[in-house]
Formats: C-alpha cells, structure tokens, sequence
C-alpha cells in the first residue's frame, strides 16, 4: 500500500476540527514555512522575540531589586 502525500494526509487530518484548532494550524504551517523558505529572516525574528524576553525579564529583576532596596523605607526614614 503506497504512502498518501503529505498534504492529502493533513487535509484529511484536519477535517472536522473546531475553526479554534484550524487557526493554532495555519499559525503553525507558516511557522514552518517561513523557516524552511526564509532561514535569515526566522533568525533574525527568533533572535529579536529572544531578545525582548530577555529584556523583560531584565526589567522584572530590576524592579524587584528596587523593591527589596526600598522596603521599609518609610519606617527607616520618616517624613518629619
């Protein structure tokens, strides 16, 4: 029995799915299909979302250590 191509296989596989499940679908071919087609410009995406998670984290630890820096404060430095 000879293999189905791949593109009966998931036109088959996603008949009958809820239209929520078809748009994670379409997010994920072309995902998939900016990576195959377009290497540079997925590095350069993955490479700047990488860098705004970092960035964001960067800030929550900052602002955490200020917290930390500043508790108390009131009691330490009363206002006269």
């Amino acid at each position: 029995m000879a293999t189905p191509p791949y593109q009966e296989l998931i036109l088959e596989g996603i008949r009958g799915l809820p239209e929520e499940s078809l748009a994670e679908i379409v997010d994920f071919v072309y995902f998939v299909r900016k990576r195959a087609i377009q290497p540079q410009a997925f590095e350069e995406e993955l490479r700047n979302l990488l860098l705004c998670h970092e960035l964001a984290q960067l800030s929550r630890d900052e602002g955490a250590h200020l917290e930390r820096e500043f508790e108390g404060y009131d009691q330490r430095y009363p206002r006269q």
